[in-house]
């Protein structure tokens, strides 16, 4: 059988079709991990930060305005308790104003979370020892929450950071003891003495309205609409290409 040019464009012509869809497919539906450097430039609460313009290379950079970004791994204290403000004065202290390295994964355009570390010298490094969720966990500053985290592995370190900063007493374990922390936990919930009821009459108990089932919540749609656009222009632009080529 005899292979000719045309025959290869048209298969060329095809894979670029079936990689654009695997990619539009793979941005609307999954998840994604981007790293930047960038400044805080306000800290709204105990667990999150704003950052300024984010840098994602040596030309590509996101203006600043996008939500606070939640710190992963990190538990909401109390809003109003000494906890709170402790922790809200260490991020002040220790990131207003700093420029930073992040790890951030998004999903459907929406912050899951970051991790944060020290910019040493202005080096764009994501060492353990640099990371800021680790120290405030390290440090007593703050209580790990398992529920949270990006997909960066250095997270991993982080219950082993809170049960050394128990041993140690540290922050907001000046008082923690690991009998009495049991103890806590066995009596959470007090015991109910009996309850006997004496019924004389029977009870016409009023039968709530049904209540409308809750409105899907919706999930933002803008971002993969605009990828899976550019991505069908790209390949008819290459389609067209190829064709006149042949």
């Amino acid at each position: 059988m005899k292979v000719t040019l045309t025959s290869h464009n048209v298969r060329f012509r095809r894979l670029i079709l079936l990689v654009a869809l695997m990619g539009v497919c793979q941005m609307a539906h999954g998840t994604v991990e981007r790293t930047y450097f960038s400044v805080v430039i306000n800290v709204p609460d105990a667990n999150h930060v704003t950052f300024g313009e984010r840098q994602l290379g040596d030309t590509r950079r996101i203006p600043p305005g996008d939500p606070p970004v939640q710190l992963d791994g990190i538990a909401v204290p109390e809003k109003g308790s000494p906890e709170e403000k402790m922790l809200r004065d260490v991020l002040e202290k220790t990131l207003l104003g700093k420029q930073v390295n992040v790890k951030e994964v998004t999903d459907m355009g929406t912050s899951r979370g970051a991790s944060v570390y020290y910019a040493i010298e202005g080096t764009r490094r994501y060492a353990l020892e640099n990371n800021v969720n680790i120290m405030l966990v390290r440090e007593g500053f703050a209580q790990y929450n398992g529920k949270w985290g990006s997909s960066d592995k250095n997270l991993g370190g982080m219950a082993e950071a809170q049960r050394l900063a128990q041993e140690e007493r540290k922050g907001i374990w000046a008082d923690y003891t690991p009998e009495a922390n049991a103890v806590q936990e066995a009596t959470t919930e007090p015991i109910q003495p009996p309850v006997t009821i004496e019924q004389t009459q029977p009870v016409n108990v009023p039968v709530p309205d049904p209540q409308p089932p809750p409105e899907p919540q919706t999930t933002p749609w803008k971002l993969p609409l605009l990828i899976a656009i550019i991505a069908a222009v790209g390949a008819v632009v290459a389609w067209r290409c190829f064709r006149k080529k042949t």
